[in-house]
């Protein structure tokens, strides 16, 4: 058993336990309160919540087995059934946090700058020369540098991403202004001097990269076209706030994205992630994938990436080179499996499978939930862009 899991399983007992200590008749008006409290706690994600249901029904199919008191029976197994019932309301509630979305550039989801492998090779020599250049495959070419030496993750990914939806909810300002606190609570992520380094951390990779999207679509001309190198972010600066002992209480950031982002975003040619499914999502080839196809759905000239039936298909091949997997190759498609079978326990996918066109060229194939097909389609139901984004 995960740490997680025990924290969530003693968490939502003793829970529970209090609910029928201070109101033995009418617990069960307790319960929503009590489903708050473990998600607004923001460490568990779904997988935590699925082992703690089988956790609290074997634990109430074994009290049966092993307690012969009628009593015990009816106190342990109204524990456990209550428990279970907690968790379940918990994953209705995440679920409808799901699809809450945000707006995402489509031309940084097909180029993809940000990384699920490379190699220990290439990352320590970026480090040592403070600089780094990729040339980068995929759904459409990129080409990517870092002054740091520092290739993107996925953690800098969902960061990013955090920054375009506080961007959207401030009506794209030219600059967006947010504390840390703010970043991290868009982030799904509890208060801590941990997470402040890492979102520090990122702000710092971020805004010392710069890329060349090779096949960057305009939407209204319908064309395809090399832009100029440029920074995701062009400017910064920041405020700090100390307390009277002279300790770093708040900081405050201000920053520009490159035009070519907001041009994107106001010509239309975007896509809807939700920030909740991202963050659930814990194995990076998951994330990566996620990101991958929900540029797929609405990249130009898509048609062939969906099957007949609707669902996506894209050569292997392809995959790993848009997340950028450098392993050997017979441990690749066993990292793309494990993201796909993440991918089924958040709910996106309904099922994934391999197929083979010709002897050689094999394709991933990922069919997607009712769920998710509903918020894939919701891009024509979002309100306009307002009238600040340049």
């Amino acid at each position: 058993m995960k740490r997680s899991e025990t924290q969530l399983i003693n968490k939502v007992e003793a829970g529970v336990r209090k609910l029928f200590e201070e109101n033995p008749l009418g617990y069960a008006s307790g319960i929503e309160k009590l489903v708050e409290e473990i998600e607004d706690n923001r460490k568990f994600r779904i997988k935590d919540y699925n082992y703690a249901i089988n956790y609290f029904t074997n634990r109430e199919l074994k009290v049966y087995k092993t307690e012969e008191d009628t009593e015990v029976i009816k106190d342990k197994t109204m524990l456990y059934e209550v428990s279970k019932n907690v968790v379940e309301k918990a994953i209705k509630y995440r679920r409808s946090k799901n699809n809450e979305t945000s707006r995402v550039d489509t031309n940084i989801l097909t180029h993809a700058p940000y990384f699920v492998g490379g190699s220990r090779k290439r990352k320590k020599k970026g480090l040592e020369e403070r600089y780094i250049l990729i040339e980068k495959e995929g759904l459409r070419k990129l080409t990517y540098e870092n002054d740091l030496g520092i290739m993107l993750t996925m953690v800098d990914a969902k960061t990013l991403f955090a920054l375009f939806s506080l961007w959207e909810e401030q009506d794209y300002p030219e600059w967006l202004s947010f504390t840390e606190y703010k970043l991290l609570n868009k982030l799904g992520m509890s208060d801590g001097g941990n997470q402040y380094r890492n979102i520090r951390n990122s702000l710092e990779k971020l805004r010392n990269t710069s890329v060349i999207l090779r096949e960057a679509y305009d939407i209204e001309t319908g064309t395809r076209e090399v832009t100029n190198r440029f920074k995701l972010i062009i400017a910064d600066k920041f405020t700090e706030d100390f307390d009277y002992k002279g300790k770093l209480s708040s900081k405050t950031y201000e920053i520009q994205f490159s035009p070519h982002i907001g041009s994107s975003l106001k010509k239309g040619y975007y896509s809807l992630i939700s920030l909740t499914v991202f963050n659930d999502l814990e194995i990076e080839t998951a994330q990566g994938l996620y990101l991958l196809f929900i540029g797929m759905n609405d990249m130009d000239r898509n048609e062939d990436y969906f099957t007949g039936k609707g669902e996506f298909e894209i050569p292997l091949e392809k995959v790993y080179a848009s997340l950028f997997i450098e392993s050997e190759k017979h441990k690749r498609k066993g990292l793309i499996e494990k993201g796909c079978e993440e991918l089924k326990d958040v709910g996106v996918l309904r099922d994934y499978y391999f197929k083979y066109v010709g002897n050689k060229n094999e394709k991933l194939v990922m069919c997607p939930t009712e769920w998710q097909e509903d918020l894939l389609g919701k891009k024509g139901t979002v309100k306009e862009i307002g009238t600040n984004l340049q």
